[in-house]
């Protein structure tokens, strides 16, 4: 599927541009049960711009919400690609081109030494990006986070949601439960999050690091983008490491936390929702077995990995 040309003049005029003579290539597709979107590259001499389509689900206030997120970020930090134009009926944008490579298919082939500098990189863009929000130093409060999971589990229990290797799960669940206390009356930090800091909403260029695709929401601890990043690298890309490391045992991080300096490891926010990112996680893939795709068997299989690390 190609470009509408109708579309691209409306975006070329609404960004002040030239509609003419630019080159377009599908650099990026997806195409699942729930979601259908395209990234295109487009150059013209110099100047190089990306065209983002999400085809599927069509839904007006959804986009809309991340259009607004992402001007929300740009207003305030220079390190995302600028938001041009965009079309909220054909639910399209047009940035600027914000790097050649993402963080997952950087780490995907790097070296130890390289994934160590890698990670250290996504922690400084981080905790710019978080300090750009900063709200306060707050006392962290999890039991918003339990009183969410106690509701998982009933569901499970009841079978209003199916999970695969539901009592393995449930035993997870109540083993974290039981560890409420530690994160109680300490303090951490909050501020205007990302919303979904996986490894591919970091794209690498010649200039650093730029964040990409935002979620509309408040303030929050600053746990809720840590967790989220490295749960997602710890469950895709991780080798096994010997020894065990406070957020998440037996997989090396360490070099996330060079950059990463607004707080340390031992944030409650941190320690609790990573730990609460493993079990959303794993609720969240098929039920059956045979059902997983080829990289949802590996993620699967990691995330049993870290939650019988974490767990026990």
């Amino acid at each position: 599927m190609q470009i509408d040309a109708d579309l691209w003049v409306r975006l070329a005029e609404d960004a002040g541009l030239p509609a003419r003579g630019w080159h377009a290539a599908l650099i990026s597709r997806r195409r699942d049960a729930v979601r259908a979107r395209r990234v295109y590259r487009l150059s013209r001499g110099d100047s190089v711009l990306a065209l983002r389509i999400v085809d599927q689900p069509r839904d007006a206030a959804v986009f809309s919400a991340e259009v607004e997120a992402h001007l929300d970020v740009q207003s305030r930090f220079s390190e995302v690609p600028n938001l041009m134009a965009a079309d909220l009926e054909a639910q399209a944008a047009l940035m600027q081109w914000g790097g050649d490579e993402t963080l997952f298919d950087a780490l995907a082939v790097a070296t130890a030494p390289e994934r160590r500098r890698l990670l250290a990189q996504a922690g400084g863009w981080l905790v710019r990006f978080h300090r750009s929000g900063f709200d306060e130093t707050r006392q962290f409060q999890p039991k918003y986070t339990f009183r969410h999971l106690r509701r998982l589990m009933d569901e499970a229990r009841t079978g209003k949601r199916a999970v695969c290797d539901q009592a393995d799960w449930l035993n997870a669940a109540e083993a974290f439960c039981r560890m409420q206390p530690e994160f109680e009356a300490r303090q951490t930090v909050s501020c205007l999050g990302h919303g979904d800091l996986n490894l591919r909403n970091l794209l690498l260029s010649g200039n650093g690091v730029n964040g990409i695709d935002f979620r509309k929401g408040g303030s929050v601890p600053v746990g809720h983008d840590v967790a989220r990043f490295l749960v997602h690298f710890g469950a895709l890309l991780a080798t096994h490491a010997s020894g065990a490391d406070s957020v998440l045992p037996g997989v090396e991080i360490a070099g996330f936390f060079d950059g990463y300096d607004l707080v340390g490891a031992d944030d409650p926010s941190i320690a609790c929702l990573t730990r609460m990112r493993i079990l959303i996680d794993w609720q969240s893939l098929p039920q059956r077995k045979a059902r997983h795709s080829v990289s949802e068997a590996r993620r699967y299989d990691w995330l049993r990995r870290l939650s019988h690390a974490t767990f026990g």
